[in-house]
């Protein structure tokens, strides 16, 4: 993907109007075939109490909107973010997800991926770890070509009754050329 092909991607605050987005990528079965969690189905209600507490500060988590430009302006299309968040111990857990199935697959994901690690080493961060299914390659190949590193194995997911690996890959913040 080079030039024009390469899409404008952007990390945003989450706002109360995403909710109902949010809500609809969550029921999405097929998505979380990909998934390291569980599929849990919720009713808007339900699911918008819920999330409602993604929109207030914290400092154990950040999730943020991956938005793209679009022929009508921008549009979100993702989520990602930190949870847990601990700036003290210098570690978080990084999750990310494409919710708008026609957007995967252009590299948007690879765009967020850097720039929340980019945000989190900012933010004093010294480690970033993740959780992948083994059999997500796709998602296994964006994280490595953002520096992160299978290091070892999780417990084992349970996808459509099976259970299915889980890898764990971190991305240590470089070391400053003067250290």
């Amino acid at each position: 993907m080079t030039g024009s092909d390469t899409p404008t991607v952007r990390l945003r605050e989450l706002r109360r109007e995403d909710l109902p987005r949010l809500h609809r990528w969550y029921q999405t079965p097929e998505l979380w075939d990909h998934l390291v969690g569980d599929f849990t189905p919720r009713s808007e209600s339900e699911a918008t109490a819920y999330m409602e507490r993604w929109l207030a500060p914290s400092d154990t988590e950040l999730r943020l909107g991956i938005e793209v430009d679009g022929p009508d302006g921008p549009r979100l299309v993702g989520l990602s973010f930190f949870s847990p968040l601990d700036v003290r111990a210098g570690w978080a857990e990084l999750h990310t997800m494409i919710g708008e199935a026609g957007q995967r697959g252009r590299g948007i994901g690879r765009l967020a991926v850097a720039a929340l690690v980019e945000r989190g080493f900012a933010l004093g961060l010294m480690r970033i770890e993740l959780k992948v299914l083994e059999t997500n390659a796709a998602a296994r190949r964006v994280y490595q070509q953002c520096g992160f590193q299978i290091v070892g194995r999780a417990t084992p997911a349970v996808k459509q009754g099976q259970p299915a690996q889980v890898l764990t890959m971190q991305i240590d913040q470089p070391r400053s050329a003067t250290t």
